[in-house]
């Protein structure tokens, strides 16, 4: 019986989850606004915390973490350090200042209010990464993707990214330092060096022999010209290695997934796998918002209501201010510093999976993951009236030669 409940509830979440992401992410894409937004209002209708049916949030965390396996792989298997090494002036000093300043604000902000040194970290660390996906999105419609802006604007967030997969790495550190009040510097730093000392030995075997294994592997299964077999063998090194990842070196799935995706994005089949893969990680990428809706509690904004407006105004007022002046101190026209204050004045992905991770090890409250949600809401609502409002009072670039990044 217990099994057929499952199977109903897995069945019904696919139903109502899908067919609501569906018609709110339409409704989204209609009144100029990302689809993202629609689904996680989806989730949020089929969840606990409004009237109405309600689907099984453990099930929905399940399919979720399937969804954060194929997203993750998705962005290190179109991750080029070239895309990097073309912005690398702006983008690597520009992504880790304004990562500091968000995280100092953020941080600042939450433990004024009295959470943890730990939470107020994990949040404010939250605050300085970007979404890829609405970055894109925005960039596209108003014809900025093909340009130096747009370049850097990406090659900003793939430095973003890469430092949440490093935080990510840490998160499991923070948590022990958080339960363990005696644990001495002297200890933080011994686990500290054996996190990093795992990492090491992770990418150095992956990129060694685990890529040869990973190439031997895909181009035999290539000589098939089976595409259902392709498929299934991409998914299984993938999860195999994020979860051997996660198993043997300690880090997480997320960044296990990272890994593959970058490790098959070496090989020579590359746009095949992402042709491939990118049905099913649509479909998980969906999922794993209608769970982030699923888990959203209107309530805390108002029983956090100053917390709120704190993470927003480092979100929308502090960033983009902090982008701004980095671009310009860096010599950067007026122009290319506007859009980029604008683009990365959101947040979205990468700031679900961070908290969530934390939320999982009790590093913070729900109620500093519901004012992630919340806060990302609005600022994803915002940025493309953010965009008409300031792009109105400057002439769009036109594009350059630059060769165009890949992006997840």
């Amino acid at each position: 019986m217990e099994a057929e409940h499952v199977e109903l509830q897995i069945v019904f979440i696919l139903t109502f989850g899908f067919a609501l992401a569906g018609i709110f992410g339409y409704l989204a894409h209609r009144i100029k606004l990302s689809p993202l937004l629609g689904y996680l209002l989806a989730g949020y209708l089929i969840g606990p915390y409004s009237p109405g049916y309600v689907a099984d949030i453990k099930i929905s965390e399940q399919l979720a973490e399937i969804g954060v396996v194929l997203m993750m792989f998705g962005v290190g298997l179109h991750f080029r350090i070239e895309d990097l090494l073309n912005v690398k002036k702006i983008a690597i000093p520009g992504a880790i200042g304004l990562s500091l300043i968000a995280t100092f604000f953020g941080a600042l902000i939450v433990y004024s209010l009295g959470w943890s040194i730990e939470a107020s970290m994990v949040l404010g660390l939250s605050l300085g990464v970007s979404s890829t996906v609405i970055l894109v999105r925005m960039l596209g419609e108003n014809n900025l993707l093909h340009t130096t802006q747009g370049h850097i604007a990406i090659g900003w967030t793939l430095v973003e990214d890469l430092i949440t997969i490093i935080v990510l790495l840490l998160v499991p550190l923070i948590a022990a330092s958080a339960f363990k009040d005696s644990l001495s510097f002297f200890e933080i730093m011994a686990a500290f060096l054996t996190v990093m000392a795992k990492f090491a030995l992770l990418a150095i075997f992956m990129f060694t022999i685990g890529q040869k294994i990973v190439s031997y592997i895909i181009s035999n299964i290539v000589l098939t010209r089976s595409h259902e077999l392709f498929t299934v063998v991409i998914l299984a090194v993938t999860f195999v290695i994020a979860t051997g990842s996660s198993v043997l070196f300690g880090t997480s799935i997320a960044l296990g997934s990272f890994i593959a995706g970058m490790v098959m994005g070496q090989t020579r089949v590359k746009h095949q796998i992402s042709a491939n893969a990118l049905p099913l990680k649509d479909a998980f990428l969906v999922m794993f918002f209608l769970s982030m809706g699923m888990l959203f509690d209107v309530k805390a904004i108002y029983n956090n209501f100053y917390f709120f407006v704190g993470l927003l105004l480092v979100i929308l007022i502090v960033k983009p201010l902090a982008a701004y002046g980095i671009a310009r101190f860096l010599k950067y026209s007026s122009e290319t510093a506007i859009i980029l204050a604008i683009a990365l004045a959101q947040i979205g992905e990468f700031s679900f999976i961070l908290v969530e991770e934390a939320s999982k090890l009790k590093i913070i409250p729900e109620a500093g993951y519901d004012i992630i949600v919340a806060c990302a809401i609005v600022s994803i609502t915002l940025n493309p009236f953010l965009f008409k409002l300031f792009l109105k009072k400057t002439d769009p670039p036109a594009p350059n030669k630059i060769e165009k990044l890949n992006v997840a």
